[in-house]
């Protein structure tokens, strides 16, 4: 099915979500603000084992395990809708870049099979442009008046905040806590988190999930969104509040990989320990779950 032209989309139209990267930067955003445009939102079905077994098929091999699952959501979705969105992602944070790989993923969207003419491509790049101008921009080129896409928008950022504060809030488990740090595709996700909660949890540990808040940040050596978002919280971190700190990065993560040791350095001085999980499509169940009991026992409760 062939994508209408921009300003001629029709009510009810299905608008496809892959459900990573930029879904979980903004979580909750989306589905509000196309719904409230009169399209129908599709999210793309929550990962599973199979879907990473096929992300690691369809992607390329060098690429890191989120990038390879938009590519398997994309899949997922070209015969379910009528268009997919897929955003250029410039920058989430005033002042900072995102990762160099999301400026291009509308082409790499329109690379696969039966994507060139299915691609609704919209610029996030918040060091220039807030995000609710954007949106409005983006309402009115699908060709709705500026009544409806500014209750749309508001609708959406509100709903985004509730998600923020619903997500950030630790879990119920007394005592003992934990906090988690990831990227929000990667901390917000729970094929990819949930295992690392779960297993948390059943050693009587709470959970808490790093914010990202959306806020201004002072002057920082990090340019890159979310990890600056990261090594602040860090850096605001009092030693008392957490037994100990998990990083959970993707393989192949470039940003992570340098960031990484500014983390461990504040935690360090701070004298709060550190463990960093690598996931990719490989990585083994098992081999979490003993790696997580050893730091636990490690951290001397």
């Amino acid at each position: 099915m062939k994508k209408p032209a921009e300003g001629a989309f029709p009510e009810g139209m299905a608008v496809g979500l892959p459900r990573t990267l930029y879904y979980f930067t903004y979580p909750g955003l989306w589905e509000e603000f196309f719904r409230g445009l009169g399209l129908m939102p599709v999210p793309a079905e929550p990962a599973t084992q199979q879907k990473v077994e096929r992300a690691g098929l369809l992607s390329e091999s060098e690429h890191c395990l989120p990038m390879k699952m938009f590519d398997a959501h994309v899949a997922e979705l070209v015969d379910r809708v009528g268009t997919i969105f897929v955003p250029r992602v410039l920058s989430t944070l005033k002042g900072h870049i995102s990762c160099p790989k999301l400026g291009a993923l509308p082409d790499s969207a329109r690379a696969l099979p039966g994507l060139q003419d299915k691609v609704l491509c919209a610029e996030i790049n918040e060091d220039k442009t807030p995000l609710p101008l954007m949106l409005e921009s983006l309402g009115m080129r699908l060709g709705r008046n500026r009544t409806r896409v500014r209750n749309a928008v508001s609708r959406a950022m509100e709903a985004m905040d509730r998600e923020h504060f619903r997500l950030s809030a630790p879990s119920a488990t007394e005592g003992r806590r934990m906090l988690l740090l990831a990227h929000p595709y990667n901390l917000y996700d729970p094929f990819f988190s949930g295992p690392v909660v779960r297993k948390l949890q059943a050693l009587r540990v709470s959970v808490a999930m790093v914010p990202f808040e959306r806020k201004a940040l002072p002057p920082d050596p990090i340019k890159w969104d979310a990890c600056s978002q990261m090594h602040h919280a860090l850096r605001r971190l009092e030693a008392r509040s957490v037994g100990g700190v998990i990083q959970i990065s993707s393989f192949n993560c470039g940003c992570d990989s340098i960031v990484g040791e500014f983390h461990r350095e504040v935690l360090r001085e701070k004298k709060i320990p550190f463990l960093t999980l690598i996931l990719d499509e490989h990585s083994s169940p098992a081999g979490l779950e003993t790696r997580l009991e050893a730091f636990v026992d490690s951290c001397g409760w």
